[in-house]
């Protein structure tokens, strides 16, 4: 068994969009810009990886709940990449990331984690 599709949850879904499709590489699956509906995929294809709803945060309890795991600096995504310190190389040569950890290898692997700018951390890691 395998998740085929998982949603975020996002303060503005079209920065949302432009985060990680332009600076993720994540590929369009359904969008429908009008009805706030993003779902993006892997670079490499949806048979290579779960797609990702990005969902409108839509009430006062939801909100709250993103904005303390945001403040707790929990991931809401683990992502994997074939190689995390060449990710966090590309991302740092932009100089517009905000990284919230750096290149840190311990018991999860090599890995580090980034805010997407809408409210959530990321966390990538080689795989």
């Amino acid at each position: 068994m395998r998740v085929l599709v998982t949603a975020v949850h996002v303060t503005d879904v079209h920065r949302a969009y432009a985060f990680y499709s332009q600076v993720l590489g994540l590929r369009d699956v359904v969008t429908v810009p009008e009805q706030d509906l993003y779902i993006l995929g892997p670079s490499t294809g949806w048979e290579q990886g779960c797609q990702v709803i990005l969902e409108p945060v839509s009430d006062p309890v939801t909100r709250a709940h993103c904005e303390r795991e945001h403040r707790e600096g929990n991931s809401a995504l683990m992502m994997g990449v074939p190689d995390a310190e060449l990710e966090y190389r590309r991302l740092k040569e932009r100089g517009d990331i905000i990284f919230r950890e750096e290149l840190t290898q311990d018991v999860l692997g090599l890995h580090f984690q980034v805010d997407d700018t809408v409210g959530n951390i990321l966390s990538i890691h080689t795989a």
